[in-house]
């Protein structure tokens, strides 16, 4: 079943329309209808591109070729209103922390140096980035097929972008002090960041097929990570990086940061010990992405 049948049952769509291939240019709603129309579909009902999940049975948005219209599904309940919202939220977060950053840093901590002031707003930016281009992919992803792809890879970018903020923030923390160190390891994340963000934009590797090696990609971005804490650990001392160096944080997040991945390649989803039909349950909320991936992002 395709979206024109879905459409024409609801009186959307006259009932000879023209054949229109789904799967190469999405349909347009009559104009009347382009922003005022808030009906959701089933996975059976769209593109294979926009219903790929065997668990989200119900609630895509009708493919529609539109920005408006994309923006105006902000403001009516779909199976991503959730992704949206809990990306949106975070990225307006971190844009007023930003401005508090510029406004208020010197005021509060007139001695630190311009470098302190530098990389809490880079950390800050790259997690305005991170979130904004993930509310712009779960916003757009109903555009149309090229589209989805052009902001999936910029939601990867975006992702990348975060673990190289944290990275920057954290080894410059650790090594406050040793101005070579932490240079040091930030050329090397640069390096790893790049790295990851032009694998992730080659049209090789999109695909299912490559969501284990697009996984892998930002698992040994973030594990990189490891070899400053462990020559911190060496230079500093377990207790000492354990009570000021920020340890358990950074190890937490790292932690949240696999699950999120694990689920990621395997395609977890919550399962409703057999009282009601696991797929399908949770197409609106809770899917294992909505609560799994903001966590570590926002930690």
């Amino acid at each position: 079943m395709t979206v024109l049948p879905a459409l024409r049952s609801r009186g959307f769509v006259a009932a000879h329309p023209p054949r229109v291939d789904l799967d190469e240019t999405p349909p347009l709603l009559p104009r009347k209808n382009q922003l005022h129309c808030a009906i959701t579909l089933s996975n059976k009902e769209v593109p294979h591109w926009l219903g790929e999940s065997n668990y989200i049975l119900t609630g895509y948005r009708v493919p529609c070729n539109s920005i408006a219209r994309c923006f105006y599904s902000w403001f009516y309940l779909h199976n991503e209103t959730v992704n949206i919202y809990t990306h949106l939220i975070p990225a307006i977060g971190f844009a007023a922390a930003e401005v508090f950053v510029f406004r208020h840093f010197e005021t509060l901590y007139p001695e630190a140096p311009v470098v302190d002031k530098a990389v809490f707003a880079l950390f800050l930016l790259t997690a305005i980035m991170c979130m904004g281009c993930s509310t712009l992919f779960h916003t757009f992803m109903c555009h149309s097929e090229k589209v989805a792809k052009a902001c999936l890879r910029a939601d990867y970018m975006g992702i990348a972008g975060l673990i190289f903020g944290d990275i920057i923030s954290g080894t410059y923390v650790v090594f406050y002090s040793d101005t070579a160190l932490w240079a040091f390891y930030w050329a090397t994340a640069f390096v790893f960041s790049s790295l990851t963000c032009m694998i992730l934009f080659h049209p090789k590797f999109e695909g299912e097929e490559y969501r284990t090696f697009r996984a892998w990609t930002f698992i040994c971005t973030g594990l990189s990570s490891l070899a400053p804490l462990m020559h911190a650990i060496l230079l500093y001392g377990l207790e000492d990086m354990m009570e000021h160096g920020g340890l358990p944080y950074y190890l937490l997040e790292g932690l949240l940061h696999i699950i999120g991945v694990i689920f990621y390649v395997g395609g977890v989803e919550w399962e409703t010990g057999g009282q009601v039909p696991g797929p399908g349950y949770m197409s609106w909320a809770c899917a294992a992405f909505e609560i799994l991936r903001p966590a570590p992002q926002s930690l």
